[in-house]
């Protein structure tokens, strides 16, 4: 996809798998970007989000988003939750790390999406940022059309938190 250095604008070409400059030693690794994601719990029900853009406007989502530069995740879990929801949150434990793919059309992306189960204080949604709803659902009624290649995976992990752990809620 990208054909010129974003360093000194000298043509890229291929070079041991990565996009390498001919000109400077500029090279594009293309690592994954960290994204995190909250499955945020109100007693027993658990929220998803709407997206309100590409990609997969329409869709349920956990709500999250990417980390900024020296943010930590926890910081990027609450700030996320925050604009998208309104919500505040008290964040319980990791519930693990997981590859994935962001497939926006101008610049597709491999992700690692840091999953955290945390509680939220009220149950008073107020969809913001790019989300355009939010919904609490019983776990064993859980939205048809779920975003991004990884969630099913984060769901079938955080369940298994969930009912090995009864003192975390």
């Amino acid at each position: 996809m990208y054909n010129f250095c974003s360093i000194c604008a000298g043509k890229l070409t291929k070079k041991n798998g990565h996009l390498a400059c001919v000109k400077c030693p500029f090279v594009n690794y293309q690592n994954p970007r960290p994204t995190v994601s909250g499955l945020i719990m109100y007693r027993d029900k658990i929220l998803f989000t709407r997206r309100g853009r590409d990609p997969y406007k329409g869709w349920w989502d956990f709500p999250g988003g990417f980390m900024d530069w020296g943010e930590h995740p926890e910081e990027t879990l609450r700030r996320e939750i925050k604009e998208e929801t309104g919500l505040e949150i008290l964040v319980k434990r990791i519930v693990g790390i997981y590859p994935g793919y962001y497939p926006a059309a101008f610049d597709p992306v491999h992700i690692l999406s840091i999953a955290y189960y945390a509680v939220a204080k009220t149950n008073k949604i107020t969809p913001a940022d790019d989300a355009e709803e939010g919904r609490w659902f019983p776990l064993s009624k859980l939205p048809k059309r779920i975003a991004f290649n990884n969630h099913k995976r984060i769901l079938f992990d955080f369940k298994k938190v969930l009912w090995s752990a009864p003192d975390i809620g």
